[in-house]
């Protein structure tokens, strides 16, 4: 299988256990280098337990994700562009590295979300897939993301993003690619 899902679960599913509920078990990009990631991701597909986006899933559309180094050598700037009802909104922040290379931890005092972020697979220059588990007010989430260095990604890395988030236990109508909606001008100048 691609990425080699089953080195990815090797430990959590042979052991019967979920793997959102054993941090321990999730295994991040071997060798993961943070400097590679930076640059400009485009969202290409999701797979959540989060009902809220379950519920909206239509009105989710491609959108950008730019890296880069954070304002200390212990985080990584983050900056999420996406057209919502027309206009360009931008969400920025930074997320805080931890002892593990390709995990890190972001807090949003104002929502008061935590979200610990897992690199499971990367290329670096075509694809990426990051884990994300969330804690709110309405309870924890986990969100598997697809992006990729260009808006259109292989078919088969499409279904094996799939596969995965079927295998991780995020229900098939909770799995779906976004919509390329945004105009190519949109799409270029969100950097």
């Amino acid at each position: 299988m691609l990425w080699g899902l089953l080195s990815l679960l090797l430990i959590a599913v042979a052991n019967g256990t979920p793997i959102g509920d054993q941090d321990k078990d999730i295994q991040v990009q071997e060798n993961f280098e943070a400097e590679r990631m930076y640059g400009k991701w485009y969202d290409v597909a999701v797979g959540t337990t989060c009902k809220w986006m379950k519920n909206y899933k239509e009105k989710f559309s491609m959108g950008t994700l730019v890296l880069g180094p954070g304002s200390s050598t212990d985080q990584i700037s983050t900056a999420s562009t996406r057209l919502r009802q027309g206009d360009c909104t931008l969400v920025s922040g930074e997320y805080q590295k931890t002892s593990t290379p390709g995990k890190y931890t972001y807090y949003n005092p104002k929502w008061d979300v935590s979200i610990q972020s897992y690199v499971l697979r990367t290329n670096y220059e075509e694809y990426a897939v990051i884990l994300m588990k969330k804690e709110s007010s309405f309870g924890p989430s986990t969100t598997l993301k697809l992006y990729g260095r260009s808006p259109e990604l292989r078919e088969d890395l499409i279904e094996a993003f799939q596969q995965l988030a079927l295998e991780m236990g995020i229900p098939a109508d909770s799995i779906f690619v976004l919509a390329n909606r945004e105009d190519e001008e949109f799409l270029h100048l969100s950097n």
